[in-house]
């Protein structure tokens, strides 16, 4: 019994080398990016003129988004398929942006907590690079599915329960789609599209259970019939990889 147990540890061994060995001698990358990005749809939408006070409340907040930046990590494995190579992936990105122009003016000079808003999509797709076309320079196209966590940060009077708002985070169904060139081995710069769902607005109590001013805020608009709103987010961003 012991020797076919000492047997199977030794198979088991030397399957453990061997595909280590394998993956050494593969395709298998880790990446790290650096993204810049445009919101677009009615994450980038302007906040209606009529509006002028701070802090917004989810009629108009999730809306106006700035230029913002984020970090991205990726984990693809290549196979050859002859003019080129597929590389299925799987990623995570935390990108950052803030409301926009004159609200963060106004914000500041109330002396308000300003909203930022931060999206986390998590990806798997697919990678297709093309042979070098000229100088150590490859073009490759990509898409990807997966889920986006979108979570806006509390907004208004620090100093004043009644007027400070928090909000719950949500998910929806993400996808993306890009393409670009890698330039030789270890860096790329490629332009993307990010649509991240359409996510709901949609108040918590705020910082403390008896926060009226948001209960009643809520309550009024579920009246109405507004109690929830969606907001369609999505980002145009330039993206620079480096791999490993």
């Amino acid at each position: 019994m012991k020797k076919i147990v000492y047997t199977l540890c030794l198979a088991a061994l030397f399957l453990g080398y061997s595909a280590a060995a394998q993956t050494q001698e593969s395709g298998l990358r880790h990446s790290i990016y650096l993204n810049g990005n445009i919101p677009t749809g009615d994450f980038g939408s302007s906040v209606s003129s009529g509006h002028s006070v701070v802090p917004l409340t989810y009629e108009e907040i999730g809306k106006d988004a700035s230029l913002g930046f984020g970090l991205g990590y990726r984990v693809s494995y290549a196979f050859p398929i002859g003019l080129g190579t597929v590389a299925p992936f799987a990623g995570i990105d935390i990108l950052w942006n803030t409301i926009d122009g004159k609200w963060a003016d106004l914000y500041s000079d109330a002396y308000y907590t300003c909203p930022t808003y931060f999206n986390v999509p998590l990806l798997a797709g697919i990678n297709y690079t093309y042979e070098e076309v000229w100088d150590n320079i490859t073009p490759f196209g990509e898409f990807g599915v997966g889920t986006d966590f979108f979570w806006m940060t509390p907004e208004g009077d620090g100093n004043n329960d009644s007027y400070y708002f928090g909000y719950k985070a949500t998910f929806a169904f993400s996808w993306m789609v890009g393409a670009g060139a890698y330039f030789g081995k270890y860096v790329s710069a490629g332009l993307y599209y990010y649509g991240m769902g359409k996510h709901t607005v949609d108040y918590t109590s705020g910082t403390l259970d008896d926060n009226v001013t948001a209960r009643t805020q809520v309550q009024t608009n579920t009246a109405a019939g507004m109690g929830r709103q969606q907001r369609t987010v999505g980002s145009l961003m330039l993206r620079v990889g480096f791999h490993f």
